[in-house]
């Protein structure tokens, strides 16, 4: 019977700049191959095809998205062996353990010398624009942070912090009872979202499709959203209960999920940009209203307004820009898949495939 397939992102494009949990996923493995070499189309083929080899043999496995490229797999994670495979050199994510989890496989021998120069200036200029474009994103998003730290001021000084206090404290009771395991819990950490050229984008459904209870909180900015699943995943580690942190795709320091596998449980905010409600026919799902404990002024509703056009428009200038990185890193992968020798690079692949037989 063949496994399943689950899609993340690999990496978020945030206002502090690139995010990527790699190195977070590494000490989660128990089996990290590092592929190194210049980043290609042919570099994403592959790894759908390891992904592939293994759900045909019955695994789950993880599929890493690439931020830009929507067909682009960065890295793949393989679910009950716990192999991870990773385009290492982007990340610059160097073996720590060598001859023991790690193994490193190098590709830059594929590349052919003589093509190489024929496109090399070509090559320089993509890689110039690719660069310039990702810092005016970041530069984009990191505005919007601040505008939206700006937004949370104002909320923050409208809310009932006793009240969302008590609702959380019946979330626990309700979610927890009084399960306590005898086993230190575990914490894993995922990519909800990103933005993208064509907006922000998230893979919620693929995350949430076979999980049983789903809580969508709704609330304002600065209301309490991330706090309240970072506190949730400090109780379920306390009782023992496992917990995967799955971050923003925009504030590097901000949750949007937690996930309890051992409850078949899930908590995420479902406000702006990802919004979600209650399907039909799923009985687990449900809403936890925190805008509740918010009470607007007339004169708070004036300052957010102001303060949610500048956010608005930060954003969509961060969506024009990293509409142009996209380019440039397109331009920057078909060059270097040019240059790539096809009898090289299927006597390299070859054996990696023989070695995950064994």
């Amino acid at each position: 019977m063949n496994g399943n397939v689950t899609y993340y992102f690999g990496h978020a494009l945030t206002g502090q700049g690139v995010k990527h949990l790699y190195k977070e996923m590494m000490e989660e493995a128990a089996l990290v191959y590092f592929l190194q070499g210049p980043a290609t189309f042919k570099g994403s083929e592959l790894l759908k095809e390891l992904g592939y080899f293994y759900v045909k043999q019955g695994f789950a496995v993880e599929w890493f998205k690439h931020a830009l490229l929507e067909e682009v797999v960065e890295a793949v994670y393989v679910k009950g062996c716990n192999r991870l495979f990773v385009w290492a050199s982007e990340w610059n994510i160097e073996p720590t353990l060598l001859g023991t989890k790690h193994r490193v496989m190098s590709f830059y021998d594929c590349l052919e010398d003589i093509q190489l120069k024929k496109v090399g200036e070509q090559l320089a200029e993509a890689m110039q624009e690719r660069a310039t474009w990702r810092e005016k994103c970041i530069a984009k998003l990191d505005q919007a942070i601040k505008l939206h730290d700006d937004w949370e001021v104002v909320t923050q000084s409208c809310m009932n912090w006793q009240a969302l206090n008590e609702q959380v404290e019946n979330l626990k009771n309700e979610v927890f009872q009084s399960i306590v395991l005898n086993k230190s819990g575990i914490r894993t950490h995922r990519l909800l979202g990103t933005l993208t050229p064509r907006g922000a984008e998230n893979t919620v459904e693929s995350i949430t499709k076979s999980i049983t209870t789903r809580f969508m909180i709704k609330g304002k900015p600065g209301t309490g959203k991330s706090s309240l699943m970072k506190s949730l995943a400090d109780e379920a580690n306390a009782r023992g209960l496992d917990a995967q942190i799955v971050w923003c795709g925009l504030d590097a320091g901000s949750v949007d999920m937690v996930i309890i596998p051992e409850l078949n449980f899930c908590i995420f905010d479902s406000t702006e940009p990802h919004i979600f409600y209650p399907e039909d026919g799923r009985l687990g799902d449900k809403i936890f209203d925190i805008g509740q404990h918010c009470e607007l002024s007339e004169e708070a509703e004036t300052a957010i307004e102001a303060v949610r056009a500048q956010y608005k428009e930060a954003i969509q200038d961060a969506m024009g820009h990293s509409k142009r990185y996209a380019e440039a890193e397109y331009t920057v992968r078909r060059l270097l898949d040019n240059c790539l020798s096809a009898s090289l690079w299927r006597e390299k692949t070859a054996p990696l495939f023989e070695r995950l037989t064994k």
